[in-house]
């Protein structure tokens, strides 16, 4: 069986500690988890990271942008190749 995750952040809280922990995530040095910007990849295989838990608090267009990016790179994953814009 195949699975996949998306981690969704919402809130001005920060991340999850608990659950960038139980995934091993790398984080940056503000705390926050580790991903490249336009590819939204973290280290671990399959596990993808936007918004507010890869950039840390930020305005909501700067959220909504990258979960539409983001949800772009992860149906190239998925896909090989995309239609979204």
């Amino acid at each position: 069986m195949r699975r996949d995750l998306v981690l969704i952040a919402i809130g001005f809280e920060g991340p999850e500690n608990t659950l960038i922990d139980q995934f091993g995530l790398e984080r940056d040095r503000r705390s926050n988890v580790k991903a490249e910007y336009g590819k939204y990849r973290t280290n671990v295989d399959k596990v993808f990271a936007a918004g507010d838990m890869r950039r840390g608090q930020s305005l909501v267009v700067w959220a909504i942008n990258e979960g539409r990016e983001a949800a772009r790179e992860v149906d190239r994953y998925l896909m090989g190749s995309t239609m979204l814009p």
